[in-house]
């Protein structure tokens, strides 16, 4: 195992140099305690020492954390998220882990494709094959994000001195329109009332669906809502993609349908004892539900609303989770609320005008 360096020689973290009477080396220690790579010269060639040093230092940032090479994509993905989750709490570079939850699952798609690849062999065109074969797919705004991932982990290389340049730093995304789907009051009354009457779980994920709308929330910020986060002047939100340490809370008071989907829960789940504890949507484990698991139990509820509405005859059109945050917005806006950007936690304005108003008719005054 390598020790505490004790010298400041100016080398960087697992990179040793040893001065004998003959020999000179200079090397790159595993965590192991192995050598990844150990140079040597005479130890009176002082040009030698020098380059060797130069050498040493030069290829230790190829050096992936658990001391192999990074030569391929599939390693430099690794090592980029091994860093990332190495990085000091404090660390402006750090992500939010609800953002790196995200990126790996992103990077895992990305190294089914490019892992084998040679880092020095990637080219703009073969981000653009991977754009166009996605669209194709009609996975386009979701390409988009990978790639951008892809160009991210890339400049690491470029720090690295991997490569000279970001082979994909030009590289134009795919041209995609915002979403416009504003779900509509009838929609979300359906699934509430279908989820009721399947009971278990349905329930669960239309009660979700409906606080998710009433306290304008993102669908990771709902799932991850625990029961000592309700209080009684209404329940304590917190940002969900802010670091730990800069996390905003916003609480949402109560109104009389947030306090009953509340009580529903607690109804639904048998829950007397003070204080509750655990997670206010939760599979029937006791669990937070996995992004599998919610995908599944949510389809099960939306596919038993499309039976009903066509029972019915009348119009639905699937909805998630995601969906509920700009139909909260966009209520609150044509109620003419003044708390929107309080209640979402953005630190200005534009992201809710562009992203979340989905009102489809505005009304102005006209100029005199």
């Amino acid at each position: 195992m390598s020790r505490r360096r004790t010298v400041a020689d100016g080398l960087p973290h697992r990179v040793y140099e040893r001065r004998g009477l003959k020999v000179y080396s200079v090397g790159y220690k595993r965590p192991d305690g192995s050598w990844a790579f150990r140079l040597k010269c005479a130890a009176n060639d002082a040009r030698a020492i020098a380059g060797l040093r130069r050498d040493a230092i030069r290829r230790s940032l190829t050096q992936s954390a658990d001391g192999s090479a990074l030569e391929t994509v599939a390693h430099l993905f690794s090592d980029w998220i091994h860093w990332q989750r190495d990085l000091p709490a404090k660390s402006t570079r750090k992500r939010a882990d609800t953002t790196m939850a995200e990126n790996a699952r992103e990077a895992k798609t990305l190294v089914a494709v490019f892992g084998e690849m040679a880092i020095v062999d990637i080219r703009p065109h073969h981000a653009y094959t991977y754009l166009d074969k996605c669209d194709v797919m009609g996975r386009g705004p979701k390409a988009n994000k990978e790639i951008s991932l892809f160009q991210l982990v890339l400049q690491s290389a470029v720090r690295k001195g991997i490569i000279d340049a970001n082979p994909l730093k030009e590289v134009e995304k795919l041209a995609t329109a915002p979403s416009s789907r504003y779900v509509e009051h009838s929609e979300l009354a359906l699934a509430l009332e279908v989820g009721k009457r399947n009971g278990g779980q349905m329930h669960r994920a239309a009660l979700a669906l409906s606080i998710g709308y009433l306290c304008l929330r993102r669908s990771t910020e709902v799932l991850s809502l625990q029961w000592s986060r309700v209080l009684p002047e209404g329940i304590d939100w917190t940002d969900g993609k802010a670091k730990a340490e800069n996390k905003k809370h916003v609480l949402i008071s109560w109104s009389d349908e947030l306090r009953g989907a509340i009580e529903a829960l607690k109804l639904l789940d048998g829950l007397i004892e003070t204080p509750l504890t655990g997670f206010v949507f939760r599979t029937q484990k006791d669990t937070r539900y996995t992004r599998g698991g919610w995908k599944a139990t949510l389809r099960r509820l939306m596919d038993a609303c499309q039976i009903e509405a066509n029972a019915r005859g009348v119009s639905f059109q699937r909805f998630n989770l995601q969906d509920q945050r700009p139909k909260g917005v966009t209520d609150k806006i044509e109620d003419k609320h003044t708390d929107v950007q309080d209640a979402t936690l953005h630190k200005n304005a534009r992201m809710i005008q562009a992203v979340y108003d989905r009102r489809r008719k505005v009304v102005a005054t006209p100029a005199r």
